[in-house]
């Protein structure tokens, strides 16, 4: 089977090329290079460097394929309240220009990479699939609005699709010939790399210390990136019938930040410098799910730890410096 994967030069995206290029499928690679390293792409994999908003690169792209596992999108959530017309553009006309192109030339398998950032602020945790949906930005609007999309016309359109809702990420793939996948951690906000860059010059801000937590810090679900790969891999070998699942993709295990850097010297066996700060405007308290829809639908589970995330984003750093 012959596979597309959007954005396959990216951090999720290098991950998920070289597992399924492992796992025996053919795959191309589209990719616009503005978030991620060309360096990164399985020389196995055929390569398209483009947008998803040209269509003579998207149909050069397709050329031949059976699936499409769409992980391209712009991601930063500050920029997209900065820029959101750019945001709306690159992730819903550009995903809506995908699937179009995918009924015309008769692709019925997509999986689509959404986001737990849907779920907005939360009162109640841990969250299932059938939790309230109510973003705060315009990153996981454009998120919401392919969910509920692919949930109003795959079947008519007759695609068969997974929705993935991931949470927060981390970690990184050594692959066989010893080469760490590189993650862009210029500019990247999230704590895992914030912890790794953190110094005694640049202590990494802890937005709040009086949440309504065991510690007064955010609860967050981390999962492995290779585990997050395995979870693309199993959505498309179980995909139903025409029609849409929503899957939330984390460990059901929520860690405070505070936990977090306790975790972060354990593993690294050094200090992390941290200050605390004010809350940031939009942020909740806790972003947990269950997993279990995941493991009754496509049989995952996570293997992976918070121990095995620090310790392999730590390495693909020290590699790639």
């Amino acid at each position: 089977m012959k596979v597309l994967i959007t954005g396959g030069a990216g951090y999720i995206g290098s991950v998920a090329v070289n597992k399924f290029i492992e796992a025996g499928y053919q795959v191309n690679v589209i990719d616009d290079l503005s978030n991620g390293y060309i360096e990164n792409i399985d020389q196995r994999a055929n390569f398209i460097q483009g947008s998803i908003l040209d269509k003579q690169k998207l149909d050069q792209a397709l050329e031949g394929v059976d699936a499409v596992v769409h992980l391209a999108a712009k991601i930063r959530v500050e920029e997209g309240q900065s820029y959101p017309d750019l945001y709306k553009q690159v992730n819903v006309t550009g995903t809506l220009n995908l699937i179009h192109t995918c009924v015309e030339k008769k692709i019925s398998k997509f999986i689509f990479a959404s986001t737990a950032t849907v779920y907005g602020s939360p009162e109640i945790i841990p969250l299932t699939e059938q939790s309230q949906t109510s973003p705060i930005n315009v990153y996981g609007t454009t998120k919401l609005e392919i969910d509920e999309f692919l949930e109003s016309n795959s079947k008519s359109l007759g695609i068969s699709s997974i929705s993935l809702r991931f949470f927060n990420v981390g970690g990184a793939l050594r692959t066989k010939d010893g080469k760490w996948l590189k993650f862009k951690h210029e500019g990247a906000t999230h704590l895992i790399p914030n912890i790794l860059k953190s110094s005694k010059d640049k202590p990494m801000a802890v937005y709040g210390n009086d949440w309504p937590t065991k510690d007064g810090t955010q609860i967050r679900d981390y999962v492995h990136v290779v585990d997050l790969a395995e979870a693309l891999l199993k959505s498309l070998e179980k995909l139903p019938a025409a029609g849409n699942q929503v899957i939330n993709i984390g460990t059901s295990s929520g860690s405070t930040v505070l936990e977090m850097l306790a975790e972060a010297e354990a593993s690294l066996n050094r200090k992390i410098p941290f200050k605390f700060e004010n809350r940031r405007p939009g942020d909740c308290f806790a972003l947990v799910t269950s997993n279990s829809k995941a493991l009754q639908i496509i049989g995952w589970e996570p293997k992976r730890n918070v121990r095995d995330i620090f310790v392999d984003a730590e390495q693909e750093l020290i590699s790639n410096r």
